[in-house]
C-alpha cells in the first residue's frame, strides 16, 4: 500500500544516498537528434546501471507490434544512429536495457513530419445544466477547435441522465462515421460512469467501483451489472452491487476507440470563484496556451517520494519527461530537499511527476482526496500561480476522482495545469506529445496497453497486466505541447472568378502558411495550396464561392527532444466577403470559368477551355494525326451506339473527352464496327482511330453524344 510508513525512513534516507531509485533502474530515458541529409535518428539514453548492453526497436506509428530489433548495441556507448530512416516519417522506438533491472525506454521520433492537417471529429459533451451560462465560452471553445482542424459535434446532456444514454449518444456518432469520429471532449458535470471492483492503490478500505471515462471511449464492448456485489469500501462511491447502474467490468471489455477527456469542476468548495468561473478560467488557459499567449520554459521537473517501495511507480514519469523536455532539462527533486509543493508553487515547467504516499484530509465538502504527504494538495491550489501545463501524479486515494475537492481535479483550477493524470498503477505514455500529438492521443495509447505496446503496463506491485477502467483523463484531450502562434485579420474576397486571400503574418518566425477551404458539407477541410505560402496573400485557383469559410495556418518547422515535424497553428478564419459573379455562359456562380472544359465547334482541335477573357478554343489536332480518308463515322449526335468503318482490319479505336480523358480504347477486329456509347455522358467527343501499320496516319473525327 501507499500509505506513509514511519519506520521506513531509514530506509528512504539510504536508497536517496545510493545510486538509482527503482524507478530510475526501471527506466531508461531517451531523447533523439534528427537530420534530414543523410537521414538520420540519433538515439541517446541515459546511463543505465548494472546495464551491459541495450537492444533497440523501431516501428512505424501505425504498426501494431515491436518486431524483430535493429540493434544492440553497448549501452555504455550512450547513443545509436539509426541510418534506415526516411524523411517525412513517423517512427516509435523502443529500447530496452540487458542487465540491471532491465529497463525499457520509449519515444516517438521523426524527420520533417508532417502534421495532419484535418483531426477527424470530436464530440463535445457538454452539461446542460452549466451550457446557457457558458455560451460565449463553449463558442470559443469550438472555434478553436476548428482552428486546430477539427470538426466539431455537440450534444448537451442533463446531469441527471443514465450513462447508458449518453453513451449511446456517443455510439450513435462513432458508427455514422467511425473512420473520422476520434475524440470526445466532457464539459461540466456529465453523469460519470463507474465500473469494476477494483483498488488500484492497494488500499481493501477503497476498493469497489472506480470513475470510468473510457467507458465513453469503448463503443463496441458489452458492459453488465449483475455480478459484482461489494460495499467493502469506505467510501458509498464506491460501493457496487447489481443493478445500480454501476458496472462489473474491472478492464475494458475491448480496446478503446475514441480519446476522452473531461473538465469538471463540480464539487470544488474550497476554491471560491465557483464551478462556472473555474470552467471560464480553464476555457481561457487553454486558449492562452494553443494561440501561443502563454508559454512555459521546455522543462520537466520530477518528485518521487515513493522511492520507499521497490516497485517501479514512477517509472512514467521519468520516461515521458525525458523524451518531452530532453535528458539534460529534467529537474530531479530530492525528497531531502523539502516538499514538492515549494517547487510546483514558484516555477514554471512543461511538464512534471510527482508521487507520495495518498492524503486524506477534512474539508467543507466532507474528506478530501487531497493529494500526496510533501507533495502538492488540492488546497495548495487554490492559490496556486505556477506549476505544470501537464501533469502526471500517483498517490493512494484521489485517482479516484469523483468526489469533493478532489486533487486530480484540482490542478486544473488553478495555475498553469491543462492535464492531469494518475499514472503508475498502470502507467501512462507521454512521449508522444514531443512529436505533436494531443494528449488524447496518448490517453488512448495508454487506455489500451495491455503490456505488448509498451512494458510495464503497471508499475504496481499486482503484476501484468493490470486493470485499467480507472485511467481518466483530466482536461481538454486536444491539447498539444507545443504551438505556433497564429496568423490574424483574415479576408477573403473574389479576384473575378477566384478567391483572394490576406492576412497579418503570425508574430514568431515561420516557415510559411497553407489555406483551406472549410468543407462544411463533408465535414472536412480542403487544403488550396500545394507548399507553404511564404507571404501574407494567395489568390487560388479555385472558383471563388460566397459565404464560404476558410482558414489559413502557419507552419513551422519544430525540432524537439524527440525529432523534427512540421507544426499547424491555429488557423484564422473568415468568411467570403464579396459578390460571386458571372461565369463565361453568363450564369452567376456558374462553373465555366477560364481553365474549365468548352466547345468551340472546331472539329479539328481537342481540349477546348475558355481563356481569361472567356473565348473558347482548343488546341488543333496535329497535321500528319488528321485526315478524313481512313475510317468513318456515323451517326452523330449518337445515342447508344456509334459506327465504325475503316478500310482494313485491325488498328484500334480510342474516344477521349475533350478534356483529354481516355473514356474508351478498343481492337478494330473488322472493318465494320459498333462502339458503346450508352455510358458516356451526353456532349462532345473525339474518336482516333489507328491503324496498325505504324507508318499509316491516323484517322481523327468529332462526334456528339446526346441520350
Amino acid at each position: 500500500m501507499l500509505r506513509h510508513a514511519i519506520a521506513l525512513t531509514c530506509l528512504i534516507l539510504s536508497l536517496t544516498g545510493f545510486g538509482q531509485t527503482p524507478s530510475e533502474s526501471a527506466t531508461v530515458k531517451l531523447s533523439a537528434v534528427t537530420q534530414s541529409s543523410p537521414p538520420r535518428v540519433t538515439l541517446s539514453w541515459a546511463p543505465v546501471s548494472g546495464a551491459s548492453t541495450v537492444t533497440i526497436y523501431r516501428k512505424l506509428r501505425s504498426a501494431t507490434s515491436w518486431g524483430s530489433s535493429i540493434a544492440t548495441p553497448s549501452a555504455s556507448a550512450g547513443q545509436y544512429q539509426d541510418n534506415g530512416v526516411s524523411v517525412g516519417t513517423y517512427y516509435e522506438y523502443k529500447v530496452k536495457a540487458n542487465g540491471g533491472s532491465n529497463g525499457d525506454g520509449y519515444i516517438s521520433s521523426g524527420i520533417d513530419v508532417p502534421l495532419e492537417d484535418y483531426k477527424g471529429k470530436i464530440l463535445l459533451l457538454v452539461d446542460a445544466t452549466l451550457a446557457p451560462q457558458l455560451v460565449s465560452e463553449i463558442q470559443q471553445v469550438e472555434s478553436d477547435l476548428k482552428a486546430d482542424g477539427w470538426s466539431v459535434l455537440r450534444n448537451d446532456v442533463s446531469r441527471t441522465a443514465a450513462v447508458t444514454s449518453v453513451r449511446a449518444i456517443v455510439v450513435g456518432h462513432y458508427n455514422a462515421d467511425p473512420t473520422n469520429m476520434k475524440a470526445v471532449y466532457i464539459i461540466g458535470h456529465v453523469p460519470v460512469p463507474y465500473s469494476g471492483n477494483v483498488a488500484p492503490d492497494g488500499h481493501t478500505s477503497h476498493q469497489g467501483a472506480w470513475p470510468c471515462d473510457g467507458y465513453y471511449g469503448e463503443m463496441n464492448g458489452t458492459w453488465t451489472d449483475n455480478s459484482v456485489n461489494t460495499v467493502a469500501s469506505n467510501f458509498s462511491w464506491n460501493h457496487n452491487v447489481p443493478g445500480d447502474g454501476k458496472f462489473d467490468q474491472s478492464d475494458f471489455t475491448s480496446a478503446v476507440e475514441l480519446q476522452v477527456g473531461r473538465v469538471d469542476f463540480d464539487d470544488m468548495p474550497s476554491f471560491p470563484e465557483g464551478e462556472l468561473n473555474m470552467l471560464r478560467g480553464y476555457f481561457a488557459k487553454a486558449h492562452e496556451w494553443k494561440t501561443g499567449e502563454f508559454t512555459v520554459p521546455i522543462r520537466a521537473s520530477v518528485w518521487d517520494d515513493l522511492q520507499w517501495v521497490s516497485d517501479p511507480l514512477s517509472m512514467s514519469g521519468y520516461q515521458s519527461s525525458a523524451a518531452c523536455v530532453g535528458l539534460d532539462s529534467i529537474t530531479e527533486l530530492s525528497i531531502a530537499t523539502g516538499p514538492y509543493v515549494q517547487h510546483y508553487l514558484n516555477n514554471d515547467d512543461l511538464i512534471m511527476y510527482q508521487s507520495g504516499t495518498g492524503l486524506q484530509l477534512p474539508g467543507p465538502g466532507g474528506t478530501v482526496l487531497a493529494g500526496t504527504t510533501n507533495g502538492l494538495s488540492s488546497f495548495d491550489m487554490v492559490n496556486n500561480s505556477h506549476g505544470a501545463v501537464f501533469n502526471m501524479s500517483l498517490g493512494s486515494y484521489f485517482g479516484d476522482w469523483d468526489n469533493s475537492d478532489n486533487f486530480l481535479r484540482a490542478v486544473l483550477a488553478r495555475g498553469n495545469g491543462l492535464a492531469h493524470v494518475w499514472s503508475g498503477m498502470p502507467n501512462w505514455y507521454l512521449h508522444p506529445l514531443a512529436m505533436g500529438e494531443p494528449i488524447g492521443y496518448c490517453a488512448l495509447r495508454s487506455m489500451n496497453n495491455n503490456n505488448q505496446d509498451y512494458t510495464l503496463q503497471n508499475g504496481g506491485w499486482q503484476g501484468q497486466s493490470l486493470g485499467r477502467v480507472q485511467m481518466g483523463l483530466m482536461g481538454d484531450p486536444t491539447v498539444r505541447m507545443f504551438y505556433t502562434a497564429p496568423p490574424t485579420s483574415l479576408v477573403v474576397s473574389n479576384s473575378q472568378w477566384y478567391s483572394s486571400f490576406s492576412w497579418q503574418q503570425s508574430p514568431v518566425a515561420v516557415d510559411g502558411y497553407h489555406v483551406y477551404r472549410i468543407d462544411e458539407v463533408n465535414d472536412t477541410i480542403v487544403q488550396l495550396t500545394s507548399t507553404p505560402v511564404t507571404g501574407t496573400a494567395f489568390t487560388s485557383t479555385e472558383q471563388y464561392m460566397a459565404d464560404t469559410r476558410y482558414m489559413v495556418r502557419a507552419v513551422k518547422l519544430r525540432t524537439t527532444a524527440s525529432g523534427s515535424y512540421f507544426d499547424l497553428s491555429l488557423g484564422a478564419i473568415a468568411v467570403g466577403t464579396g459578390l460571386q459573379i458571372a461565369d463565361c455562359e453568363n450564369v452567376v456562380g456558374g462553373a465555366a470559368i477560364p481553365g474549365s472544359p468548352c466547345d468551340d465547334g472546331d472539329e479539328t482541335s481537342i481540349n477546348d477551355v475558355y481563356s481569361k477573357d472567356c473565348s473558347c478554343a482548343g488546341s488543333l489536332v496535329g497535321i500528319d494525326e488528321y485526315q478524313k480518308t481512313g475510317a468513318a463515322i456515323w451517326p452523330s449526335p449518337a445515342d447508344d451506339v456509334l459506327y465504325v468503318r475503316t478500310e482494313e482490319i485491325g488498328g484500334v479505336i480510342q474516344v477521349r473527352s475533350l478534356t483529354g480523358a481516355l473514356v474508351i480504347s478498343r481492337a478494330m477486329l473488322n472493318t465494320n464496327e459498333q462502339v458503346e456509347t450508352s455510358a458516356l455522358d451526353p456532349g462532345t467527343y473525339i474518336l482516333e482511330y489507328r491503324p496498325a501499320d505504324a507508318n499509316a496516319l491516323s484517322s481523327v473525327h468529332r462526334f456528339v453524344v446526346q441520350h
